[in-house]
């Protein structure tokens, strides 16, 4: 496991440098052709007030709300509404908050977010003793931070982003809630890696979309089996599995701020944990698929 973590943060570190990289590089060759003499050259008033999308710092607010499919194959599965908040902050190092200052055609992105849900989801599987089980309305909490590092380029007058970083994932499901059942935590570490486009940094509305591959490094299942007698609780940890997610934006930009509409789609697919022996026999958490299709509004100011 920790063979596995190291070699995930190289990755994190070779594509962060690789993003930056090439951004520099465009950045430089964008300068070298100005120099020559290239047409699209702008003055500095205008690159700012026609690009309201470019921002050296901005932080975005806004609800979402997705439906959420887990399940066991053979075992379980749940199904709900959760509904959300999410959190963003976004640096750029190379727009200029200066209007004095010589427009850059690219550079740094570095992004830090937070999510946080709630909903109820339906229950439908078995027993430990294997016996057919339901249960409704049972409670669900969920949180989400990552923390992305990455290259930002102009073509025209659209961005490209090329980033990767850190995620953390955390759901509680409230099964104790009901007589038969047990709390379940689940815990994520894992590395995102993504490509973020947007048509146009200019006044008025665009089209944009997000793809992303989540690098799995390792996961703790905790089943509280307190809660249903005189057992013990069990950690389990997951060592294998990804996931990915995508999502279109539709963009309206304009100097007090950008609203997103955004539908998305996650997904989760993890391999069957690592064992555990407790004085009944031996648990494990089997393996499992996670998918969240829902949709944000967010306001970017």
């Amino acid at each position: 496991m920790k063979t596995r973590t190291i070699q995930s943060l190289r990755l994190v570190l070779m594509l962060t440098i690789t993003g930056s990289a090439f951004s520099n590089s465009i950045v430089h060759a964008g300068s070298d052709s100005s120099e020559a003499g290239s047409n699209n050259v702008q003055s500095t008033d205008t690159y700012y007030t026609s690009y309201p999308g470019l921002r050296s710092q901005a932080f975005d607010v806004g609800p979402e709300i997705y439906s959420y499919s887990y399940e066991e194959s053979g075992f379980m599965e749940e199904e709900g509404v959760l509904f959300g908040i999410r959190l963003g902050y976004t640096d750029r190092d190379w727009v200029s908050k200066s209007q004095q200052a010589t427009p850059s055609d690219g550079g740094r992105m570095m992004r830090g977010e937070v999510r946080l849900a709630y909903g109820q989801v339906d229950y439908d599987g078995q027993t430990m003793a294997g016996i057919p089980y339901a249960a409704d309305n049972i409670d669900d909490w969920a949180f989400e931070t990552r923390f992305l590092l990455g290259g930002d380029w102009l073509t025209n007058t659209a961005l490209n982003t090329l980033y990767a970083g850190i995620g953390y994932r955390y759901l509680l499901d409230k099964l104790s809630d009901d007589p038969a059942g047990y709390d379940r935590e689940s815990n994520y570490l894992y590395v995102p890696v993504g490509f973020q486009w947007d048509s146009s940094c200019q006044h008025g509305w665009s089209l944009g979309f997000n793809a992303e591959f989540d690098v799995f490094i390792v996961g703790v299942q905790t089943s509280h089996l307190s809660d249903i007698g005189w057992f013990e609780d069990v950690d389990n940890v997951q060592e294998s599995g990804y996931g990915y997610r995508a999502s279109l934006k539709l963009q309206h930009k304009s100097q007090k701020g950008i609203l997103i509409l955004e539908p998305f789609f996650r997904y989760w697919d993890i391999d069957r944990s690592e064992i555990e022996y407790e004085f009944f026999g031996p648990v494990w958490e089997p393996a499992n698929e996670t998918t969240e299709i829902g949709f944000s509004a967010i306001w970017m100011f």
